[in-house]
């Protein structure tokens, strides 16, 4: 559970019995019009009250005449008026037996105030209001009160008492309620300042995160764990949260089966493309490695790729400096933050696994397994097939004519595709490979290949109208439940690619 930041019980028992008494007595001023309030409880002698006050009235009940005795009305004393007797006990637990104690010992039925209150910080229960109100009517007091620390704590949380308060305990929510309006105010101007760098709808812009208490840029060589701990880093901007700014940290190539609910992923090579500085020697290395994992992947079936992504958390509070020109070497804004030394810059993180743009996997319930290698090998190369080309619909052919991947899996129920294996390689007539500037055909690499049954085929389609057009555009009709579909998932490759493997074979 998140804890929330609040104002904590108030301590009455830290206050002195007399202090106590001030307190409430600061309390009542505005309770009642008075005519005078008189602290009784500080010079002993007080016949079991700590305050009395008389109420201010146009003519007191005392004073009254009765119309039948004859005597001359009289104005009333302008000292009098309705007495108000206040008892303060500072105990945390008073009963019902107790409450009825105090009023016996305080109250005479004889010679009643016009009002009582009993002020004590305790949780007083619902017997006990029953009995200080069957009490006190039988005594015969007009109007009488009983509050408890509840009504205590309310009263002093209002603004009016927030003098008192300050007084008592040294809080002063007014100056809370300042200090959390400046700041709201420097967080929306902090937000408003983003949008108008960034746009309403800010996505793959880059910023850089810099540390407000670095003195070194650009110079990272000053920091012997700068790789471990950078003090600025460039992020593509993913949106705006109502708390902040969100970038993207990390995506790396994953592997998810949902059907088993299992999952892994490789650390190896972040596919986030660096915009920081980078010798040609680290940016060959990085694109080697990259290169590596990539061809690795590629062999994963459709239905079981995903990346797992990393989004952080930046909040407006946190952000001390929007420089939004940025500077020579990083053309861009720059967000200075406070960093933590092991969350950096961010509050938080999000983590899923991405399916596509628009489909993301919770991780929490998966099973992590492990699946992808600790090194990855060379990229691998089949037989490529130079004189045969299987036959493909008009559609396929001409998105491959025009270079697009969408197209990425083969279809057939006879036996054309069988002699194809995983990784071997293959030209489809009717194109051409415009990026190796050849005569030569677009080829294609085998990454995977299955058979399904017509029945599970049927069900599939049911629920995929467009894979269903897809499937039915390949083959020429509509799959029957005897049917063996082959499916073979493919990538394109160059032929500029293939040579140059075949040449470091050679060489080796």
């Amino acid at each position: 559970m998140t804890v929330t930041r609040t104002l904590g019980p108030l301590h009455f028992e830290d206050l002195e019995p007399h202090r106590f008494e001030d307190l409430v007595r600061e309390l009542i001023y505005d309770f009642r019009d008075w005519q005078s309030i008189e602290a009784t409880g500080r010079s002993g002698g007080d016949d079991g009250f700590d305050i009395r006050a008389y109420e201010r009235t146009s003519l007191s009940s005392s004073e009254q005449r009765d119309e039948d005795s004859g005597e001359e009305d009289l104005p009333p004393h302008p000292m009098e008026g309705n007495l108000w007797m206040f008892q303060c006990k500072r105990e945390a637990e008073i009963g019902p037996a107790k409450v009825a104690r105090i009023i016996d010992d305080g109250v005479n039925a004889d010679n009643p105030p016009y009002g009582y209150v009993l002020v004590a910080p305790a949780n007083f229960s619902k017997k006990s209001f029953d009995v200080f109100r069957e009490e006190l009517r039988k005594r015969g007091v007009m109007e009488f009160y009983l509050w408890g620390r509840g009504a205590l704590e309310d009263m002093l949380h209002f603004a009016k008492n927030d003098r008192v308060l300050f007084t008592f305990f040294g809080i002063s929510l007014v100056s809370r309620r300042k200090s959390r309006a400046t700041e709201i105010l420097a967080n929306v101007s902090r937000k408003n300042k983003l949008i108008r760098t960034l746009g309403d709808h800010p996505r793959h812009k880059p910023v850089l995160i810099r540390d407000a208490k670095d003195s070194h840029y650009p110079y990272s060589d000053s920091y012997k764990n700068f790789d471990e701990r950078p003090r600025w880093r460039a992020y593509n901007v993913r949106g705006l949260h109502p708390l902040g700014l969100v970038v993207r940290v990390s995506e790396y190539f994953a592997y998810l089966d949902k059907a088993k609910g299992e999952w892994d992923s490789t650390s190896v090579t972040n596919l986030i493309r660096r915009l920081e500085d980078e010798s040609d020697e680290e940016r060959s290395a990085r694109q080697e490695l990259r290169e590596k994992v990539q061809a690795f992947c590629d062999f994963i079936p459709h239905a079981k790729r995903a990346t797992r992504v990393k989004d952080g958390l930046i909040k407006f509070c946190d952000m001390v400096v929007i420089d939004e020109k940025g500077d020579e070497k990083f053309d861009f804004p720059h967000i200075y933050v406070d960093f933590q030394e092991k969350k950096g810059p961010f509050f938080g993180f999000w983590e899923v696994l991405k399916i596509n743009e628009h489909h993301n996997e919770e991780i929490d319930g998966l099973k992590r397994i492990k699946w992808f290698p600790l090194e990855f090998p060379a990229p691998r190369f089949g037989i490529f097939h130079r004189d045969r080309m299987p036959k493909v619909s008009n559609l396929t052919r001409d998105l491959l004519k025009r270079g697009s991947d969408y197209r990425h899996t083969l279809y057939a129920i006879d036996e054309a595709l069988d002699f194809l294996a995983e990784a071997d390689i293959i030209g489809i007539e009717g194109t051409q490979d415009k990026v190796s500037g050849t005569d030569g055909p677009v080829l294609i690499q085998i990454t995977n290949k299955r058979k399904i049954v017509g029945k599970t085929c049927m069900r599939e389609l049911k629920n995929d109208p467009s894979l269903n057009h897809q499937v039915l555009n390949q083959i020429g009709r509509e799959i029957v439940g005897k049917d063996q579909l082959r499916i073979v998932e493919f990538k394109v490759v160059y032929r500029w690619a293939i040579e140059s493997l075949e040449k470091s074979s050679k060489t080796a």
